[in-house]
């Protein structure tokens, strides 16, 4: 975050002044620097108070008290401003070019003190390194054991991840292992295979893409993991892939472009605690709130666990703990409850028979509902509506 000349930090180094103070000073010297320089290797002081005035463009001061420069503080120049007399400073242009006007006593010295050791002080733009151009193709595939792809090679990216099962990859002749909620990316070029086990089938979600990266090198021979940034950034990815309104492609690039950064992350990500933080406990209460809402928006529909693990690219075990540790109840047992409760409404009201509601709501039977009824209510809804008109 950038500090600017209006903050009360700034006051060691020099304070706002008006227009008018400006003038009532007495005669200045004044000269125009024009900027485009984001570096500097040397800081300039005066034997005088400096005004200074930043005419067009952004431009940060780099100011110091100390005798060789080691410490030094950054503010964006806002308003007119006066530096104190023997303080160090010089510019770094924020914008492309910028002009700036100096104000001193017209008999002024000025001096100057090299950067601490020499090593010039940059200011980093803040641009952008990674350009996703286009996402091709995105698709959810369920494989049976014993498939086998013979492999491929192409001229783009490809991110594999693991929504259920175990998929068996090799990339150059290396071979890799994935996991539940595990993924890979393939660079353009890189000849891949995929092959699940004997027993057990695998899904998962293929992302095909075109990419600008200066460290495609990074990204490429590892199996990720998915830390809880990377997850929310692929369930933020998922979500707005099944959406159609104005400008969802285009969070779709923000979400997958998010994604690669947290996997650029991922060893500082990796080293980050497992435990529960506060930030950790927000994420899980605000994927728990968007899954109760999809289920209350589906309580018609026979929801089913692996549809819910799919639409949020959880696991089965994490949509278990993320249940069990919130809630205190299993999600199926959540479906089921909320269910009840509604049909109890929907009996209240009496404009649907007992088993049109436990057709509407997704019951398989008007007796494995009335005996569900019966166990969370303790009385069969038949006998529930008959004490409502008794």
């Amino acid at each position: 975050m950038f500090n600017k000349t209006t903050s009360f930090i700034f006051n060691k180094y020099g304070e706002i002044v008006s227009e008018i103070n400006r003038r009532q000073a007495q005669k200045l010297s004044v000269s125009t620097l024009r900027l485009k320089d984001k570096s500097f290797d040397k800081f300039y002081f005066y034997d005088c108070d400096v005004f200074v005035k930043v005419t067009s463009g952004i431009v940060m001061l780099v100011v110091s008290n100390d005798e060789t420069a080691k410490e030094y503080e950054r503010f964006v120049i806002h308003r007119y401003i006066k530096i104190k007399k023997g303080v160090e400073f010089n510019f770094l242009c924020i914008s492309s070019n910028a002009k700036v006007e100096i104000e001193t006593e017209a008999h002024a010295k000025r001096h100057s003190i090299p950067t601490y050791e020499e090593t010039p002080i940059v200011y980093e733009p803040i641009v952008s390194h990674i350009n996703i151009k286009e996402i091709l193709a995105y698709y959810y595939q369920v494989r049976n054991a014993n498939y086998t792809f013979e492999g491929e090679k192409h001229d783009y990216w490809e991110l594999t991840f693991i929504d259920n099962g175990e998929l068996e990859t090799t990339v150059d002749g290396e071979t890799y292992e994935l996991d539940e909620m595990d993924f890979i990316l393939y660079a353009p070029g890189q000849y891949h295979t995929q092959r699940t086990g004997n027993s057990k089938s695998c899904s998962y979600l293929t992302l095909l893409f075109e990419m600008d990266t200066p460290d495609p090198y990074l990204l490429t021979n590892r199996v990720y993991h998915s830390h809880r940034d990377i997850h929310s950034a692929m369930n933020n990815l998922i979500k707005i892939s099944n959406n159609e309104m104005l400008y969802d492609g285009e969070l779709m690039l923000c979400y997958l472009k998010e994604l690669i950064i947290r996997i650029l992350q991922y060893d500082f990500l990796e080293s980050s605690p497992v435990a529960s933080t506060p930030t950790q406990q927000r994420f899980e209460n605000e994927l728990l709130n968007e899954i109760i809402i999809y289920i209350n928006d589906n309580i018609y529909e026979q929801l089913t666990i692996e549809e819910i693990c799919m639409k949020f690219s959880i696991s089965r075990s994490s949509l278990q703990t993320l249940f069990k540790n919130n809630l205190g109840v299993a999600p199926k047992h959540y479906i089921s409850d909320i269910k009840l409760k509604k049909s109890k409404l929907l009996i209240k009201e009496s404009v649907y028979t007992i088993s049109e509601i436990s057709s509407m709501l997704g019951f398989t039977s008007i007796h494995y509902f009335s005996r569900k009824f019966k166990q969370h209510f303790g009385i069969t809804p038949s006998d529930y509506a008959k004490t409502l008109y008794n």
